[in-house]
């Protein structure tokens, strides 16, 4: 709240930085559910798959986030919410990503049934963890 009253600019963006990390984080478990098709996880499996995810959302989130916060510069001119928006999505995304891979693939190593229950729990942790990002950018940069 104390930084939304400092700059009205972040809430212009909150908006993006959830529905890039909502995307994200939708076709990571799309992903899953392909690559788990009749198939029990191991955990050695789980952790390759999510270094994976966490380099393809890294990367994902930085060009993405670059995009964005380019416009945000030369639309506002203001440096430190550029700063916030290509943090909170480069780290929402990469989140997202991590998120998305891991729900199904948990959700089947402990014998549920993924394809019902991975995508909103997914969607769920993956806003709570962007917001969280993003605010706490902004807070220390801010603050």
């Amino acid at each position: 709240e104390a930084e939304l009253r400092q700059t009205v600019s972040l809430a212009l963006f909150i908006p993006v930085v959830l529905a890039l990390a909502e995307s994200v984080s939708i076709q990571s478990v799309s992903l899953a559910l392909q690559m788990l098709h009749g198939r029990q996880p191991t955990l050695a499996g789980i952790a390759r798959a999510l270094r994976v995810e966490s380099a393809t959302g890294a990367l994902l989130g930085l060009a993405s986030a670059v995009a964005v916060a380019a416009v945000a510069l030369v639309w506002l001119r203001d440096p430190t919410l550029g700063a916030c928006i290509l943090g909170g999505i480069t780290g929402g995304v990469t989140v997202a990503a991590v998120i998305g891979a891991a729900m199904p693939n948990i959700l089947r190593f402990f014998d549920r049934e993924p394809q019902v229950a991975a995508g909103p729990i997914a969607l769920a942790a993956t806003d709570m963890a962007t917001l969280t990002i993003y605010f706490s950018i902004a807070r220390w940069l801010l603050g």
